[in-house]
């Protein structure tokens, strides 16, 4: 849905630090949610497709409008510190994806590179 599509597809669902972020789909598109955890605290997971269950914990990110499962909306609910931390946590995490497609990219190369070179040869010794 508008405003979790991007978000979802770089993080699982799991704890980052203080933040828990809750991804995943529906019928109608991407679910997200963040919540902050208190200092110490491990995050409940209730689930892949639920949030956390912690009493102290805080939604800071989710539904903001439209009809939850049809046209909802996602942005801050809250604004603060952990804005920083997750858009430091975004940075890292496309730049890892990007390290990985460039790896698998590479990786893709040198299998084609070697597949054309035992072709050459093999049709070389005929």
């Amino acid at each position: 849905m508008k405003g979790a599509r991007e978000y979802a597809k770089l993080f699982k669902t799991g704890q980052y630090g203080k933040l828990y972020i809750t991804v995943g789909q529906h019928a109608r598109g991407y679910f997200f949610h963040i919540h902050v955890l208190p200092d110490g605290e491990d995050a409940i997971p209730n689930g892949e497709s639920n949030p956390c269950i912690n009493d102290n914990a805080v939604e800071v990110y989710g539904i903001t409008g439209g009809n939850p499962g049809w046209s909802e909306e996602y942005g801050w609910l809250h604004q603060g510190r952990w804005q920083q931390d997750f858009y430091r946590l975004v940075e890292e995490r496309k730049e890892k994806i990007a390290t990985e497609e460039k790896t698998r990219i590479e990786e893709i190369k040198k299998e084609k590179d070697a597949e054309y070179s035992r072709t050459n040869r093999l049709l070389a010794d005929y």
